[in-house]
């Protein structure tokens, strides 16, 4: 008499991918910088990412019939990326005067030099380079297109701010670059 065998080989190989699969989405951090959509414009100079939230503060140029806009050269406003994927919202008055507006130090027709409310140590310089503004600033002692900040909050104090990370790339070279500013909050 031939008895059926039942085979639990493609069970246990089943079983061990939902196990591999279900412990890789459980112990993936869900706020990984970096990795979610950043709502590009084609007139986006850099934007900054905190650690209090997904949402971002993108920092486009301002360009009025199509030329730079001398008096106010920046559009500063947040992307949801949590309640409402991809939502623009402006900054409210205090956002501007206390965290995240700029103030404008010069300005001609072809470009401006500004600093950020609360980052007042570093100059960026906005202008035109191969048909696209960018956005200079010094990066480890080095002449660099900014593409992003990154704010780390105190875990026990969202207001205060432990670093700021400054990206972008060499100029020159194109190669990536990353400084890590303390503050002294």
């Amino acid at each position: 008499m031939i008895k059926n065998k039942i085979s639990f080989r493609p069970f246990l190989s089943r079983q061990r991918l939902f196990v591999w699969l279900l412990s890789v989405l459980v112990f993936l951090p869900l706020n990984l910088k970096g990795q979610d959509n950043f709502y590009p414009t084609d007139n986006r100079l850099f934007h900054i990412e905190r650690s209090k939230n997904k949402n971002l503060v993108c920092y486009d140029v301002r360009l009025t019939d199509g030329k730079f806009d001398t008096k106010n050269p920046l559009e500063v406003y947040w992307i949801d990326r949590e309640k409402t994927p991809g939502k623009r919202k402006g900054l409210t008055a205090i956002q501007r005067r206390m965290a995240y507006g700029y103030k404008l130090i010069t300005s001609d027709n072809e470009s401006a030099e500004v600093t950020l409310t609360a980052y007042p140590g570093r100059v960026l310089t906005i202008r035109k380079e191969h048909d696209q503004y960018v956005c200079l600033i010094q990066i480890n002692n080095r002449q660099a297109i900014l593409q992003s900040l990154y704010v780390q909050a105190n875990p026990n104090n969202s207001l205060q701010v432990e670093y700021v990370e400054l990206h972008g790339k060499d100029r020159e070279t194109g190669e990536q670059l990353t400084e890590r500013v303390a503050t002294n909050d």
